[in-house]
């Protein structure tokens, strides 16, 4: 069984990425964690038992509308693979996601990419990096604002071959790959005209590890930056969903320098799925 953390503000945007978390998963059997976290910065100005007061209103009130949330999927669901549990936790939101992964053995992270309730700063641009950054361990899916969740037939998984492969670095992608019946356009992002030996070799690696897949290599012209290059294949190529390793020195470094969430993450019409680096 799958366990899918679906952080949420009670926004329309984070409804949204639960929404198209059920379609991706809808052929796996799943637990979808509705999460909400309440961030508590205690005000030295105000009595222990005042600060005391509003961390228990902030608690009724969370616990409420995840009740909410979690009555209305088990309501609207018919989907018999998937269940929903709800998690309410009173701390920063990178420990509090840290602490879910691990004590709930979660497989995915889905997020939206801007909250509009309560915490507004949670899912705003510079968080959701700090989000990126800050979860080293599991996969997380950011799906823009105004996507309209579909299941993914055609995704772009973007590399340099400048680093190799391993197949549980991969696994993530190759699971919603098989569970969605998906091609993979393998996209080359490079200022280098041709490969060098261990990029070759690098290549090899990776036709190992989708062997059983349908995937072809791609190749992009950079004209002006990696992150408006990987933007035009995606829509040029129809891609549903767009698949990055998260090399923290290397290529995934450089899109963040480039803005990446302002650019891809954020206005783009595709969903993101973010691969935590292997060594």
């Amino acid at each position: 069984m799958k366990q899918i953390l679906v952080p949420t503000d009670f926004s329309d945007n984070a409804y949204n990425a639960l929404q198209y978390a059920k379609i991706l998963f809808a052929n796996d059997n799943c637990t979808f964690f509705l999460f909400n976290v309440y961030l508590i910065n205690p005000s030295t100005l105000l009595s222990e038992e005042y600060n005391k007061s509003m961390l228990g209103e902030m608690k009724i009130e969370s616990e409420k509308d995840l009740k909410v949330l979690f009555n209305k999927e088990n309501e609207e669901n018919q989907n018999q693979l998937h269940h929903f549990e709800i998690i309410s936790r009173a701390d920063t939101l990178i420990k509090a996601i840290n602490w879910a992964v691990v004590s709930k053995k979660i497989d995915y992270i889905v997020m939206g990419t801007k909250g509009a309730k309560g915490a507004k700063e949670i899912f705003l641009g510079s968080n959701a990096v700090k989000i990126i950054n800050g979860i080293d361990n599991c996969p997380i899916i950011v799906v823009p604002k105004a996507y309209k969740p579909k299941s993914p037939s055609v995704i772009a998984f973007s590399t340099n071959f400048k680093r190799t492969f391993f197949s549980k670095e991969i696994k993530p992608l190759i699971n919603i790959v098989i569970s969605n019946s998906a091609k993979i356009n393998i996209t080359r992002i490079m200022m280098e005209e041709y490969l060098s030996d261990p990029q070759k070799m690098h290549k090899e690696t990776l036709k190992t590890i989708f062997k059983d897949l349908d995937y072809i290599f791609c190749k992009i012209d950079v004209e002006t930056s990696q992150t408006k290059a990987l933007k035009s294949f995606a829509q040029q190529t129809e891609s549903d969903l767009i698949a990055l390793v998260h090399h923290k020195q290397n290529f995934f470094q450089r899109l963040l320098d480039e803005d990446v969430v302002d650019k891809i993450s954020f206005n783009s019409p595709l969903p993101l799925l973010i691969l935590p680096e292997l060594n």
